[in-house]
């Protein structure tokens, strides 16, 4: 059985399902048999990330409803072989697909998988928990922000209430000149203050916005240090010890912090 990143959020907007597709087209680059499943139920977006819009027939629901084989409903991606996408539903309501049935979903996926990314909906309601079950590793990602580190907090106190495996946590659009100015607080500091381990630092860049308007991840939008911070990601997650960058204020910026003392 392979591995289960369950990626979620407490809000939506914050980069959820743009971080899955980089995450699920990075492992397949490494050669690693890899599966993206959709499970935002009504919402569906994952194939146009991966620009597989035009390619889909069979969805989530058509397995859950017994329209399909699971093997017919898996699309596989023409340029990376070793990737496949399971499409959400548009047509349905998370009512409609029981838990039962995600089970069985997620448990034959994993099984012929070495990594399976699930894509849940944001926010905590029955959607999210559809998804959670003991073998699935959660992946909460906010940004540096208030509103979306108060939600990562309902987030994080659900799975623990459910008795959840313990959640890691990426921080993404961050802006590494706001850290070292003091405006945000560092990466580090927004963890702690969460109780989570930090799994993943991901800068924010233009060209991000730019590479999925041409239906492509972070991965092919020509920014280095984008790219870099992806493979950091994938790679703690796996429990690699990848290096997070540093983003502590300038030892110049503490000095006058500090009111200019010795």
């Amino acid at each position: 059985m392979g591995r289960i990143f369950s990626v979620m959020s407490g809000k939506g907007g914050v980069g959820k399902s743009t971080l899955s597709a980089a995450l699920a087209e990075y492992y397949a680059r490494m050669g690693k048999r890899v599966v993206l499943m959709d499970g935002d139920i009504g919402q569906r977006c994952a194939d146009l990330m991966l620009n597989l819009q035009d390619r889909v027939v069979y969805d989530l629901g058509d397995v859950a409803e017994n329209n399909c084989e699971l093997d017919q409903a898996l699309l596989a991606h023409p340029r990376l072989p070793a990737l496949s996408l399971l499409a959400a539903p548009q047509l349905l309501t998370v009512s409609d697909v029981k838990r039962k049935e995600m089970d069985k979903i997620i448990t034959a996926l994993s099984e012929n998988s070495d990594i399976l990314v699930l894509d849940a909906p944001a926010g905590i309601g029955k959607g999210l928990k559809n998804l959670l079950g003991s073998t699935a590793e959660p992946v909460i990602v906010a940004t540096p922000d208030d509103v979306s580190i108060r939600d990562a907090e309902r987030v994080n106190a659900m799975l623990r209430n459910l008795e959840e495996p313990s959640a890691s946590l990426v921080l993404n659009r961050v802006h590494p000149l706001w850290v070292r100015k003091g405006l945000i607080p560092t990466p580090e500091q927004i963890a702690l203050a969460l109780d989570l381990p930090l799994a993943g630092v991901i800068p924010e860049s233009p060209k991000v916005y730019k590479a999925l308007l041409r239906h492509e991840t972070p991965l092919g939008c020509g920014d280095r240090n984008m790219v870099k911070a992806i493979e950091v990601l994938a790679a703690r997650l796996l429990g690699a010890d990848a290096p997070l960058p540093e983003y502590a204020p300038s030892a110049m910026l503490r000095f006058f912090q500090r009111g200019g003392e010795a």
